[in-house]
């Protein structure tokens, strides 16, 4: 392919040497995307900030599209949004009971800053009588005191998990007033798991990953957050099946008189132990300030919200759905995508020609052949590139081509 300009020369140089604008069209959870929303899509990133910013009781929202639409790539916008409040993670489905709550709540604690933990706990514990003065001019120091105060709240007074949460608390207050054994506290706080000299040191006998331990501490330290959290789960329809009521995997330890590994197997009554839905429900019920956004193919809404728990479908919002793109969104993305390629490798812009190297015809044959699947238009994007870069294909042949494949 030829170029007319000194700038069209240096970007077809440059497309020989490195990946094309379009080289990556599927989104991970994982990875940040830098592309703007189209169109539509802004349009949607709206409704959901209005949702997330407000103190609504319906907390489940639902993302529907059909393949390809990109449920991913618009959750990272929700991330990346300066406009919602709420900071927004991806958290992956946790594989069982036993760790579903320190599975969610290390995710979380990783987004806290240490300065807001501290803020956190501080005042936590000054609500449980830490704030109180010793000889006028000291705060006090002991955590056993502090603890007493702690077990007469109805918070402690109605749990279902005293001795957890008893532990919780502790870690709470030597985090918040012994200078001492704040670092290693603070080191419980984030998930770290501990050794048995550590915990004795701390004053606990169980690690944070110990049932019931994290849902009692995320149970305290949400309330705390100022704008909340916003959880995303993707492709639920797809993930969700990963969750099993029991740990499937043997827990070893060591016994000490017998010097070897055992197998120990906790038996639980299955009946008592909640499904993944009843778990999410549970969560949200003690935990006010979380939302949790769920995205799944829109031919699997029905079936998967109804697995739901009938009584809690109160919280379950209006579906939303992502629709595929205009022939406006289309060309839109196409400026953005070579919008960012140009910045990434210090290219100035085609003048006179911003559809360069496409043209516009072959842009909407693209989209029309795709029928605005964003994923299938990025597809056949990147090998249009391929075939102008690599095989040096005119560009005249490659728009009767997409008309050939148009009329069949």
């Amino acid at each position: 392919m030829e170029a007319k300009t000194i700038e069209g020369r240096k970007f077809l140089e440059c497309l020989e040497n490195s990946l094309s604008p379009f080289e990556k069209f599927v989104a991970k959870p994982d990875i940040e995307e830098n592309l703007t929303l189209v169109g539509n899509r802004r349009y949607l990133l709206n409704e959901f900030k209005k949702i997330l910013n407000e103190n609504k009781t319906k907390r489940i929202i639902p993302l529907l599209a059909n393949t390809g639409t990109g449920k991913t790539f618009f959750l990272h916008q929700i991330k990346q949004s300066l406009e919602i409040n709420a900071p927004s993670i991806f958290i992956d489905v946790p594989p069982n009971s036993d760790i579903f709550y320190y599975d969610i709540y290390t995710k979380i604690i990783e987004m806290v800053e240490s300065s807001v933990l501290r803020r956190i706990t501080t005042k936590l514990a000054d609500l449980w009588g830490a704030n109180e003065m010793k000889y006028g001019l000291f705060r006090t120091g002991n955590v056993l005191r502090v603890l007493d105060q702690a077990k007469k709240t109805s918070t402690y007074i109605d749990s279902n998990h005293q001795p957890q949460l008893e532990e919780v608390m502790i870690v709470i207050i030597t985090h918040a007033i012994d200078p001492e054994r704040s670092p290693l506290a603070e080191r419980w706080l984030l998930g770290d798991i501990m050794d048995i000299d550590e915990l004795f040191f701390l004053g606990v006998e169980n690690n944070l990953s110990a049932k019931y331990m994290a849902e009692e501490l995320l149970h305290l330290l949400s309330g705390h957050l100022e704008d909340g959290i916003n959880i995303m789960l993707d492709d639920i329809d797809k993930n969700w099946h990963r969750y099993s009521k029991f740990d499937q995997s043997d827990e070893d330890f060591y016994d000490e008189f017998d010097d070897s590994y055992q197998t120990l197997t906790v038996v639980e009554e299955e009946e008592n132990v909640p499904n993944f839905f009843e778990q999410i429900v549970k969560l949200l019920e003690r935990n006010k300030k979380i939302k949790i956004i769920i995205s799944m193919q829109t031919e699997n809404k029905d079936e998967l919200l109804s697995n739901f728990p009938e009584e809690s479908q109160y919280l379950i919002n209006e579906p939303i759905k992502i629709a595929n793109y205009s022939t406006r969104d289309a060309k839109e993305y196409y400026f953005e995508a070579l919008k960012l390629y140009r910045k990434g490798h210090n290219l100035l812009p085609i003048p006179n020609d911003e559809f360069f190297p496409l043209t516009e015809k072959l842009i909407l044959l693209v989209y029309e052949y795709t029928l605005g699947n964003p994923r299938e238009i990025i597809r056949n994007f990147q090998q249009i590139f391929d075939e102008l870069i690599f095989d040096d294909t005119p560009i005249e042949q490659l728009e009767k081509k997409f008309e050939e494949k148009l009329r069949k």
